[in-house]
């Protein structure tokens, strides 16, 4: 194991600690320190540290278990590799100083494009179902005309139609019950006027302008689906691949903040 240099800081060192039989880290020097503080890490606790070549228990730490008053400038503080320990089973994590990449950096860019796919996922979702309930509107406006005005012309026409079928059942129609049954007929023939002419003036004034309005809605809806499926694609990707980087690379406290996040994109995938 390295002997401490001179010029070595704490923001240069990356520590990892074991617990059970896994590795935690990298934590920065400070961090490292305060989880000794709060008892996280104990005396016995395997570590590692930028230029071991093995892990050593926490307690052959120069000043790591020492008060904070006494500290101060120790350079245990940075680093004072224990030379006489055997060599442990645990395997050391791969040394921070060989990658060139920025955690923070790869972070960042982790939680943007987490945030944009969310964003592009929410808008094209809503605009989708915006669309549609448009559509359903339009069509449900047209259903609700046309059901109440043949209900108004059933209305209008089946008492008509069975006091004419009465009439024309007696069998010795006396010159009153012919006249009746004119009255009759001609009333249901003047009726069936009327209502075709209203057919004719909501047709014009009313369903026409819906069919042609739910047509309209109809092709734009069409027309713009497939930039709406690419940017849902786009932004499902970029979510997932922003996952993947914050699963691999966020601190193990944060690891349960990013699986319920993706479990929530996993679930409104899947019930959509």
């Amino acid at each position: 194991m390295p002997p401490s240099s001179s010029s070595s800081t704490q923001s240069e060192l990356r520590w990892y600690y074991a617990v059970d039989d896994a590795h935690v880290g990298p934590v920065s020097a400070t961090k490292f320190w305060q989880l000794a503080d709060d008892g996280v890490i104990k005396a016995d606790t395997l570590v590692w540290c930028t230029g071991y070549t093995d892990w050593v228990p926490a307690q052959t730490v120069d000043g790591l278990f020492r008060s904070k008053k006494n500290r101060g400038s120790d350079p245990g503080f940075v680093s004072n590799s224990p030379q006489h320990l055997a060599p442990t089973p645990m395997r050391a994590p791969p040394p921070e100083e060989n990658s060139d990449v920025d955690t923070g950096f790869l972070l960042q860019i982790a939680k943007s494009g987490i945030m944009f796919g969310l964003v592009c996922i929410v808008f094209t979702r809503g605009c989708d179902r915006i669309d549609k309930a448009r559509l359903e509107g339009l069509a449900g406006e047209l259903a609700i005309s046309q059901q109440e005005f043949n209900e108004r012309e059933k209305s209008k026409l089946l008492p008509l139609q069975q006091r004419l079928e009465e009439l024309r059942s007696i069998d010795y129609v006396s010159a009153e019950e012919k006249k009746q049954l004119q009255e009759a007929t001609e009333s249901l023939r003047t009726e069936k006027n009327v209502l075709s002419q209203e057919r004719a003036r909501l047709e014009a004034e009313t369903w026409g302008p819906l069919r042609s309005n739910e047509a309209r809605v109809s092709a734009e809806y069409q027309s713009i689906q497939m930039f709406r499926r690419i940017a849902g694609l786009i932004g499902t990707t970029l979510t997932l691949i922003g996952l993947g980087i914050a699963l691999f690379y966020a601190p193990a406290e944060q690891q349960l903040g990013v699986w319920i996040v993706l479990g929530v994109v996993i679930a409104a995938a899947y019930l959509s």
